[in-house]
């Protein structure tokens, strides 16, 4: 029995991310027909809630600036970091990743999307074959949501605008340290009277994911004269597949069910399965959770990957996510944010149930994440001194010297506070010997700017999240002024990274390495490029995007930088 269809275009994409708006763009400019699918009411995903960054070595905007990086050093990097874990990071999808990248920067740019370099922003393995710590990031500039016109209060917020600043993702590093550093304290000085201009002028500038989305929105909105092919509130329900060959959808679209048939093809762009209890606790291995502390966006719940794999799609590393340490206390306000960036900063250690020190603390998100379930560290403490208090610690006022812990946290007990590290080791049920010896031996090196144990500091990824104005090492110091606190820390992550394999042309495979006809995937409802790391800020969503770019030149039957 053949479908009835109710709407014809030539590319449908499921999920307005990073990915999805990218391939709409492309696809239009192909002279292509896409339509753009999002469940949500807003428009963005996993990209509008994030900082927005896009990693891509030797992209357009190192070369305009003339700093030194090469495709080969891209190569070799993604080699040394990744390493050999099979199809999902191939040889060609690498190869593909960085020329069809730098392809789509320039594209992007002819777009009217403006972007700027994160400078000094450096790879999470800088000291890693082709590592490069100029850094190898670009985000979107402050972007006026009332050029949006009805689609303006559209964008889905970033997780940065709790912060109450017009600030740029690369600047936030710097404001958290206003106070302790010249360089910090004229960023802050910047971000502080653009925000007040904008006020001032009743514009709502959009920066980090937001801008980035927006930006593309817009271009979107230009290239179908004045219309955006996006749907929102829209949900894809199920694949149609004809004569061994996906050729259209059934998605429900206020609760009304609606056939789309699409004559090049579907790109699954919606993202994993964060928030979906039952498959993180049947996919999630040696590192098991059921996705109760991601903070991944709301419409992170896996049916989109589930259609592909009814269809009997390839998979792989469902059990990855991309994990990020984080302090959970509730109601805590900006107090509680101070303790989230603990790791990066001196006067702070974590620590196992043992009472010891697991892992390079300032290393990538990912890394510590993974380290935490390897060395059975879930959760966590950190411990920090009264030091870490008086120099990082925000309250209302972030201008107010007099820094504290409120009350409130440490009565819910939420913060563990005592004179000693052995007290402060019984009150939290770790050996009170081991901890202090932790303690002690950490202390010893730390006050030389040295850690023997697990190379903190020793990175410019860690000095450049670090504070610029604490030495001899910006990433770490000792734990030597009483009281000592502690509080827990869970493996949190804003995502999962597994899902079904694809080609270098963002086809998806099936159990026999055959490429679904009519199926293309990207970004996280994919098994990353990245694999088992993350090589750099924005590298997700640097895969979502250049692989939503492939798969709509694909789509289109035109080349790419990357095709041989």
């Amino acid at each position: 029995m053949s479908t009835r269809w109710d709407r014809c275009v030539d590319l449908l994409i499921a999920g307005s991310g990073g990915g999805g708006m990218v391939a709409a763009l492309a696809a239009l400019d192909c002279g292509l027909e896409p339509l753009i699918v999002e469940k949500q009411s807003l428009v963005g995903g996993s990209t509008g809630l994030s900082g927005g960054i896009v990693w891509l070595p030797n992209n357009p905007l190192m070369r305009a600036e003339g700093v030194a990086d090469s495709h080969e050093d891209g190569m070799a990097y993604l080699a040394d970091v990744v390493g050999d874990i099979g199809a999902p990071s191939s040889l060609e999808r690498r190869e593909m990743f960085l020329s069809a990248g730098y392809e789509m920067i320039t594209f992007l740019q002819r777009k009217g999307v403006r972007l700027i370099r994160c400078a000094g922003w450096s790879d999470y393995y800088p000291n890693h074959k082709g590592g490069n710590a100029s850094g190898r990031a670009v985000e979107g500039v402050p972007f006026d949501a009332a050029q949006l016109g009805s689609w303006s209060d559209k964008v889905q917020p970033p997780l940065a605008r709790n912060y109450g600043y017009v600030v740029l993702t690369n600047e936030l590093r710097f404001i958290q340290y206003f106070n302790r550093a010249p360089r910090a304290f004229a960023v802050a000085a910047k971000v502080f009277l653009r925000t007040a201009a904008a006020r001032v002028r009743r514009r709502r500038l959009l920066t980090n994911g937001a801008s980035l989305i927006a930006q593309m929105l817009k271009a979107l909105i230009e290239l179908g004269d004045g219309q955006a092919p996006l749907w929102t509130d829209t949900a894809l329900e199920d694949l149609v597949v004809e004569e061994g060959r996906v050729v259209g959808a059934r998605v429900i679209r206020g609760g009304v069910p609606v056939n789309i048939r699409a004559r090049r093809g579907i790109l699954l762009a919606a993202g994993g399965f964060g928030h979906n209890q039952e498959m993180r606790r049947r996919y999630s291995g040696d590192q098991p959770n059921e996705g109760q502390w991601s903070i991944a966006n709301a419409g992170d719940t896996g049916e989109v990957l589930q259609t592909a794999m009814r269809l009997g799609a390839k998979t792989d590393l469902l059990d990855e996510a991309w994990w990020l340490p984080s302090v959970f206390i509730a109601n805590g306000g900006a107090a509680a944010a101070s303790l989230g960036s603990g790791r990066q900063r001196p006067g702070a250690i974590y620590v196992d149930s043992t009472g010891r020190r697991f892992c390079n603390e300032s290393n990538s998100y990912v890394e510590v994440g993974k380290a935490m379930y390897a060395n059975k560290a879930v959760p966590c403490w950190m411990i920090f001194d009264e030091g870490y208090v008086r120099r990082y610690v925000v309250t209302t006022n972030p201008f107010n010297r007099n820094r504290h812990l409120p009350p409130a946290l440490l009565d819910s007990g939420a913060v563990k506070r005592e004179d000693t590290v052995a007290d402060l080791a019984r009150q939290i049920g770790v050996p009170a010997e081991e901890l202090t010896r932790t303690v002690q031996r950490f202390n010893r090196f730390a006050a030389k700017g040295l850690d023997p144990d697990f190379g903190r500091g020793q990175s410019a990824y860690n000095d450049c999240l670090g504070d610029p104005g604490y030495r001899p090492n910006a990433a770490l110091g000792p734990l030597e002024r009483a009281p000592y606190y502690a509080t827990r820390v869970l493996p949190a992550d804003v995502g999962t990274c597994g899902g079904v394999v694809t080609n270098e042309h963002a086809q998806v495979l099936d159990q026999h390495d055959r490429v679904i006809d009519g199926l293309y995937a990207t970004g996280n409802t994919t098994a990353t490029v990245m694999g088992r790391t993350y090589p750099g800020a924005g590298a997700s969503i640097a895969g979502s995007m250049v692989f939503g770019y492939v798969a709509a030149r694909h789509a289109a039957g035109r080349k790419v930088a990357g095709d041989h």
